[in-house]
């Protein structure tokens, strides 16, 4: 019995190995990938928390972006010309998630008081108001996608984090901090 199993599996790994041999039957001598690192299990609010931090990617950060159809607009300006990092926070108030975001946001900012400006823009309401309307092209402008969404720059121009969704006290605090450094 035991010669029986252990040809059985030595014809399975034949077998598995030979499907996974590509295109021809060709023996390589190149070496196989390394597999990446096992990640923990996701969370249970993963789909809604994208943490998207250049720590985390190992990506450089980006430069504040021009805007594409217009200049770059004053409030972002200022801020630019003054070397003052910026937290600018998109939400639409009539979400139910807007109230419990902006508590976060706001805990921060009150740690963080007079090191980061803070520019919040509405989504929501009449779409002949000129500042929804500034409000919704800036979000074009900057690609954002949905609300909330958050986006750092640091005193430099650069955004060095943005965010999709909800995101905890302690996430936004670390980004905050790095922004201010």
């Amino acid at each position: 019995m035991r010669r029986f199993v252990v040809a059985l599996v030595a014809a399975l790994l034949a077998l598995s190995l030979a499907g996974c041999g590509g295109e021809g039957g060709e023996a390589t001598t190149e070496a196989p990938p390394v597999a990446a690192p096992a990640e923990s299990a996701p969370q249970a609010a993963a789909e809604y928390v994208t943490d998207r931090s250049a720590n985390d990617s190992g990506d450089p950060p980006a430069a504040f972006p021009s805007f594409v159809n217009t200049s770059t607009p004053a409030v972002f300006q200022e801020k630019l010309d003054a070397g003052r990092p910026m937290l600018i926070l998109f939400q639409d108030e009539r979400q139910q998630v807007t109230g419990t975001f902006r508590a976060e946001v706001d805990a921060v900012m009150e740690k963080y008081r007079g090191l980061i400006d803070l520019l919040v823009f509405n989504l929501a309401g009449n779409s002949t108001d000129p500042d929804v309307l500034a409000s919704v092209t800036y979000a074009g402008e900057l690609g954002v996608s949905s609300s909330p969404y958050v986006i750092v720059v640091d005193e430099n121009g650069f955004i060095i984090w943005r965010n999709k969704g909800f995101a905890e006290r302690g996430i936004i605090e670390r980004e905050v901090e790095r922004a201010t450094r």
